[in-house]
């Protein structure tokens, strides 16, 4: 089994080797039908970008917990790969294993996701309807003057000897 031997770091720990690198960006696209003409990029949203690492280092204590601590923390970080450099990733996942074959060298997967981040924006609006911003629409009263009240006792009266619930 050869090896892709590169000195890096995961969050700042430094990793002495890299066996296996695999990375995964994607979209999400529906599959229901889309209006001839309107804006594909509004049916389409990339899904945040995944990155695994096989690796090995020296020391098991060495790695592992300060590895552990940075994925408790979740803080974003970059990382650089053979592929490109990532930015805004957390470890979501690390597997550590040992055997009789490892002795005191760390063999590990770790898994990072990407944290999508957006802005959002605020805005204000004039008032309408009473004060309130946005869509006046529902927002008041119905002014239906005086309702005259219906005697409908006679006709349940008569609808229930028809059915033979009365």
């Amino acid at each position: 089994m050869s090896c892709v031997i590169l000195f890096r770091d995961i969050g700042g720990v430094p990793i002495d080797v890299v066996i296996k690198e695999s990375a995964e960006a994607a979209m999400e696209i529906p599959t229901h039908p889309v209006e001839t003409g309107a804006k594909i990029s509004d049916h389409a949203w990339r899904t945040p970008t995944t990155l695994s690492l096989e690796c090995a280092s020296n020391g098991v204590t060495d790695t592992y917990e300060p590895l552990f601590a940075v994925m408790k923390q979740a803080e974003p970080f970059s990382i650089v790969t053979g592929f490109t450099l990532f930015d805004n990733m957390l470890i979501s996942k690390l597997s550590p294993e040992r055997d009789s074959t490892t002795g005191n060298v760390l063999k590990f997967t770790c898994e990072l996701t990407e944290v999508v981040r957006v802005s959002s924006q605020t805005t204000t609006t004039q008032g309408r309807a009473g004060g309130r911003g946005g869509d006046a629409r529902g927002q008041g009263t119905t002014q239906r003057g005086q309702v005259q009240a219906l005697d409908v006792t006679g006709a349940s009266q008569a609808a229930a000897q028809q059915t033979g619930f009365a």
